[in-house]
């Protein structure tokens, strides 16, 4: 039969060795986490400088400066998609405006609203 000290000893050895392997995995656990954020910042950091970099080319189309026939391509579908958003926006403004016309009702004037200046530059409304 064994020893009951030695049971004991055994029991305390396995656990100091579970908690040093649990704290070796926390450790490679933290140290990958620190790894993906900084992967993630690096990541954002090259889509801004490519960002960056398209913006400079067609700063430079823009000057006629761009040789390149495939960003020359590019730039220029940026300037289709740019003009096809003002119109779009010019539509958005249109539909927002006021309707010049009214619609008459029953218990509407019928004769415009007119604005008469007199030599005092009073408004006479009639």
């Amino acid at each position: 039969m064994s020893d009951p000290t030695d049971i004991g000893e055994r029991a305390i050895t396995a656990a100091q060795g579970l908690i040093r392997r649990g704290q070796e995995v926390a450790r490679r656990e933290t140290r990958v986490i620190r790894l993906q954020g900084q992967i993630s910042r690096l990541r954002a950091q090259r889509q801004r400088l490519f960002h960056q970099m398209g913006q400079k080319v067609f700063d430079l189309f823009e000057r006629d400066l761009v040789k390149n026939q495939d960003l020359r391509m590019m730039c220029q579908q940026i300037r289709g998609i740019d003009a096809e958003v003002e119109l779009n926006r010019e539509e958005i403004e249109q539909l927002r405006k006021p309707e010049t016309r009214q619609e008459g009702g029953v218990d509407s004037d019928p004769r415009p609203r007119v604005e008469i200046l007199d030599p005092d530059d009073e408004i006479i409304r009639d």
